[in-house]
């Protein structure tokens, strides 16, 4: 078992660790509510915080916001995992 399926420390709080689970993906859309069940993000069991796969934020970067983007339209913000990710302990 790698260190990204035990999780990692999380990058919000610090105090909590980011363990895989699925959740709902939620962002606004050109003014409409644009929900996903089911997507993988690495959620904090201290603060909640979600980090959702960088996959899922790819597909929908290229199937709805890069053609939006001559729009103005601002993707979902991507976080980058802290220095904590590469940690081996846990």
């Amino acid at each position: 078992m790698d260190a990204k399926t035990r999780g990692y420390a999380c990058p919000r709080c610090t105090v909590g660790r980011c363990a895989p689970q699925a959740t709902t993906f939620a962002d606004v859309f050109q003014g409409q509510l644009l929900c996903i069940p089911n997507s993988r993000a690495y959620i904090c069991d201290v603060c909640h915080f979600a980090e959702f796969e960088p996959e899922l934020l790819d597909a929908l970067w290229n199937e709805l916001y890069s053609e939006a983007a001559l729009d103005d339209v601002k993707p979902p913000a991507r976080h980058k995992r802290g220095s904590s990710y590469s940690e081996g302990s846990g």
